[in-house]
């Protein structure tokens, strides 16, 4: 199998000093990410026991492609401190995704000799990478970051992080590879809504964070299984913790607590129909551990 395909990417970045502690940025430029090597390969595999599935790689794909602009004020209020919008636009004309089709396998177009004739005529899970239109990404982003150096003592240690994004996107997911039929939704693994919290403390023997991280439901994939126009993950809110003591400049001590608000794996099929297909419970984590620098 052969493809090749030329791309010309320019990229344009500036910057503005307003003043002292304001910078405005802005960025425009043409974009491409190739495809994952498995997605490219012209081989592929069969399995008839269980549920009979195919799974075929396809050499002809195009990559990734988008124009992006982005647009930023940043504002540097205080040492180590920082506030800022941005605001961001992605026009994706080229995008792949994995398309899912039932078909029996002599309509695969694969040779009969590389299955029993008994399964000629079974119906086939079959998976292959296409490439679909894309469609439009914009959101805005904001942050917050202090450093409460103006406190008395110990409080001028601390400091805390905020951040919060939200996007919009419709991506158009192909349906079948010969109807020209495509679906509008959101781009899978993508939440509208996330936003994250993080407060600290520094010194110079001992560090300590706790953040807090939400984010919106988002889907998985798009069309999904078994005839459901998707399959999602319901929106997470987990909370982390990591502490760090020095005991030299070689040697430290540390602890990580990980889901320590105890979040489920929760899944859904349907839009519509919301129906639950994981409910998967992994509970908190802790790692205690020693760190020691040559």
């Amino acid at each position: 199998a052969n493809n090749d395909y030329d791309d010309w990417l320019p990229s344009l970045n500036l910057a503005w000093d307003v003043s002292d502690d304001v910078v405005l940025r802005f960025g425009a430029a043409k974009v491409m990410a190739r495809p994952q090597l498995a997605a490219l390969s012209p081989g592929g595999g069969i399995t008839t026991s269980g549920n009979p599935s195919i799974t075929v790689g396809n050499p002809y794909l195009d990559p990734f492609r988008a124009t992006t602009y982005d647009l930023s004020a940043e504002w540097y209020f205080a040492d180590e401190s920082l506030l800022s919008v941005a605001l961001f636009y992605k026009d994706i004309d080229t995008y792949i995704q994995e398309l899912r089709q039932s078909m029996s396998y002599r309509d695969t177009g694969l040779p009969l000799e590389l299955v029993p004739e008994a399964f000629w005529d079974v119906s086939f899970d079959v998976r292959t990478q296409v490439n679909t239109p894309g469609g439009p990404l914009q959101g805005y982003e904001l942050n917050y970051q202090h450093a409460l150096r103006f406190l008395p003592g110990i409080w001028s240690n601390f400091g805390v992080l905020l951040n919060y994004t939200h996007v919009e996107s419709e991506i158009d997911y192909a349906i079948s590879p010969t109807s020209n039929t495509y679906v509008t939704a959101n781009l899978v693994n993508l939440s509208p809504d996330a936003y994250n919290a993080t407060l600290y403390y520094e010194d110079d023997k001992f560090s300590a964070r706790v953040s807090g991280s939400y984010r919106d439901d988002y889907l998985q994939r798009v069309p999904g299984q078994n005839s459901n126009d998707v399959e999602g993950k319901r929106d997470t809110f987990n909370v982390d913790m990591s502490m760090t003591y020095n005991f030299s400049d070689n040697l430290a001590l540390t602890l990580e607590g990980i889901n320590l608000s105890d979040e489920f794996n929760d899944q859904f099929v349907d839009s519509v129909g919301d129906r639950a297909s994981v409910y998967h419970h992994t509970g908190r984590q802790f790692y205690l551990g020693f760190r020691y620098q040559f």
